[in-house]
C-alpha cells in the first residue's frame, strides 16, 4: 500500500465529514441504527458519482444550486492491506440492491472485523464503467480524456471517526454535468447521453 493514501468524500457542507454518533441513515454496507461506517472513494470523481447516485440527481438542471463539500481524508499510513483488504464477495453481491445482498455484505464486514481489519475496499456501485478510472490528462497544453488502469473503488471503514484526519478541498461545489451519464442508477438503469 502506498505510504500516503487518501479517500474522498462528498457530503452536506453543514455537517462534519464523518459520522461519529448513532443515527447514520442506511447505505450499501449498513442498516439504519448500525454503528457508524465511513464511506470514502478512491478519487474525487468516484466521490461525486457516489453522491449523485445517493441524491438521485439525473438532470443537469438539478445541479443548479448544489453546494456540497468535497473532503480528502487520510487513511492511516500504517494500515497495510490486511487492515483494508479488497472484499471477498462476487461483484454481483457488492452491486446488488435488496436485503439479501445487504445481509451478505454485512456478514463480510463481521468476518473482517473478527480478523482485525479496519475497513474494506470494494468496487463502486456508482459508475457504469468499473474496470478503469476516467480521468483527464494535459497534453501539449490541452486537456484530454484519459483512463487510469486502477478500478474505481470505495473504502468502507469502521474505525472511530477521530482516527481519520481530513481536509476540505471544496467547501461549496458541485460536479460537472458531464459526469451524469457515467453514473449507474439504482437497479442498473443509466441515463442516455
Amino acid at each position: 500500500m502506498a505510504p500516503f493514501r487518501l479517500g474522498f468524500r462528498v457530503c452536506d457542507r453543514r455537517y462534519p465529514f464523518l459520522w461519529s454518533q448513532p443515527g447514520q441513515p442506511g447505505g450499501r454496507w449498513n442498516r439504519p441504527g448500525d454503528p457508524p461506517l465511513h464511506y470514502l472513494a478512491s478519487s474525487p470523481l468516484v466521490a461525486w458519482a457516489e453522491w449523485l447516485r445517493h441524491q438521485e440527481i439525473q438532470d443537469p438542471e438539478d445541479l443548479e444550486g448544489v453546494a456540497a463539500a468535497l473532503w480528502a481524508v487520510l487513511i492511516p499510513p500504517d494500515w497495510g492491506w490486511e487492515r483494508l483488504p479488497l472484499v471477498d464477495l462476487p461483484e454481483t453481491v457488492v452491486l446488488a440492491e435488496g436485503a439479501k445482498a445487504l445481509d451478505q455484505r454485512r456478514a463480510a464486514i463481521t468476518l473482517l472485523q473478527r480478523q482485525d481489519a479496519q475497513g474494506l475496499q470494494a468496487p463502486t456501485a456508482a459508475l457504469i464503467q468499473r474496470r478503469s478510472h476516467p480521468c483527464r490528462r494535459c497534453d501539449d497544453g490541452l486537456e484530454a480524456p484519459a483512463e487510469l488502469a486502477e478500478p474505481p473503488l470505495v473504502f468502507v471503514l469502521w474505525c472511530p471517526a477521530e482516527t481519520l484526519l481530513g481536509w476540505p478541498c471544496v467547501k461549496e461545489g458541485r460536479p460537472w454535468p458531464d459526469l451524469l451519464p457515467l453514473v449507474r442508477r439504482p437497479g442498473g438503469a443509466t441515463l442516455s447521453p
